[in-house]
Formats: C-alpha cells, structure tokens, sequence
C-alpha cells in the first residue's frame, strides 16, 4: 500500500462493516482533480489513528469519491508516546518542524511563545497557526507514510502550556544547565528507580534558550535537564536530535 497515493479520512466517517468509504471536501478534490485519479484507480485511505485500507475508487461527483475496501491493515501505536513543547522559530521552521516531527512519530505537539520568542500571535493569529500546521502534519503523514495523525495544539505561553499538560512518565527539557545530563544517564537512574516509560515529553526552546524563571517552571512541572552535547544547536537542530535520541532510546528506532 506505501507506493499508492494517501488520503486522509476521519475515523468518525468508517463504515462500522469496513466495505465501503467516501472521500469529501478537500481530499476528495485533492484525489479527483489534483492527482486525477478515476473510476477504477487505486489509492490508500488511512484514519490517522492507525488504520489504513487498499482501496478501489468506484464512482465520483465533484465533491466525493466513493471507495471499495480492498484490503485494512493497523499499525500499532509506539510504545512510547512522545509529546514536543516546541518554541515557535522565527520564519518558516516551525513548519518544517512540525513535518520532520511527523516522520519521527510524534504524538501531540504543542508550540509556545517565551519570553525570548520572537514570534509574536495574538489569538485569532494563534488559531490560524494552529489550524495552518494541523494541515502540514497531515500533508506529512500522507507523504511518509504515517498512520498516526498527531494532534498540533494551538500556540501559548510557555506557562500555560506547562500547566495545562496531560501527566507523563519522563519530562525532559533540553537545557544548558550545569545539571544536565544525556540522556542514557536520566534514563539509567530511572531504571534503577524501578520507573516504567511509557510516554515522555521533550521541551524545546527559543533561539536565545528558555530564561532562568522559565527553567523554573519546567522544573516545577516535572522537567529533567538533558544535555544536547557541548555545541549550542539552533532550535530546530536540537528539536530532530532530541526527538532522534528518544525514539531511539525509547522505542528502538
């Protein structure tokens, strides 16, 4: 199925029975009249929670594409949830953060403004952000191969975003501190504290580092210091390394 083209479709619109599904708005539009596929064409349809399917189109109108399942598969969840608290770059990184992120399997990715940001959103901006790197996730899952959509939340303050988090086994933060550590050693210590890992969460910072109040609050929300080596990386640098070292660590890949 990797070699088909992919278009997304909800999980709230498969068929409980599976034979049959509908493609509308934009990916249908996207699969008729951009990539021309037609009656008969093969295509991949994935859920973006780990179901994809073989499909056949059987007929389409301007708006939809009828498709017959030919064949589903799963693909399992990480064993390891990974979530990214990512600083928003100046320009256009963020987006290609946001599209390696995927590739490295991420599963929420929640972007911040610190005190050193440059990047400045009020919240009608923050929600067209959010909604405009949503898209890029499912434009990079189509082309990867990803059947796991991460969620992209929508663009606070450091503080709130720390406050607001779900719970996590390992919290980390990438820090040039003199208590910071690599990652086998954090990881070491908790082995021996008898502490499984099952989701963890990596916090990234501006291009100036995160302030001394704002280490503060990670270190109060859970956040252990972790060494990204002895040269200062630009942040989205340390953001593929940190994600590389931890779906590597974590999840043996």
């Amino acid at each position: 199925m990797g070699a088909l083209a992919r278009f997304h479709i909800p999980p709230s619109h498969w068929q409980p029975a599976g034979g049959s599904l509908v493609l509308d708005g934009d990916e249908a539009r996207h699969c008729t009249s951009v990539m021309r596929h037609t009656v008969g064409d093969e295509i991949t349809a994935f859920d973006g929670a780990g179901v994809s399917a073989r499909c056949r189109i059987v007929a389409t109108t301007g708006k939809t594409a009828e498709l017959e399942v030919l064949e589903t598969a799963f693909t399992p969840a990480p064993a390891v949830s990974l979530s990214l608290v990512q600083s928003v770059p100046k320009g256009s990184n963020m987006e290609w953060i946001v599209e390696k992120a995927v590739e490295l399997g991420v599963n929420a990715v929640h972007p911040v403004l610190t005190a050193r940001t440059v990047v400045k959103l009020d919240k009608k901006e923050a929600a067209k952000k959010q909604e405009k790197w949503q898209r890029l996730a499912l434009e990079a899952c189509k082309q990867c191969g990803q059947n796991w959509l991460p969620v992209i939340h929508a663009p606070a303050s450091f503080q709130e975003v720390m406050a607001g988090l779900p719970p996590h086994d390992l919290r980390i933060i990438a820090a040039i501190e003199d208590d910071s550590r690599h990652l086998k050693a954090i990881l070491k210590d908790r082995a021996e504290q008898g502490g499984v890992v099952s989701s963890t969460l990596l916090c990234i910072g501006p291009e100036g580092d995160f302030t001394p109040a704002e280490y503060l609050v990670a270190r109060d929300h859970g956040c252990v210091p972790m060494s990204l080596g002895p040269i200062i990386l630009r942040v989205e640098t340390a953001t593929m390394y940190g994600l590389s070292v931890l779906g590597h660590e974590l999840r043996g890949s």
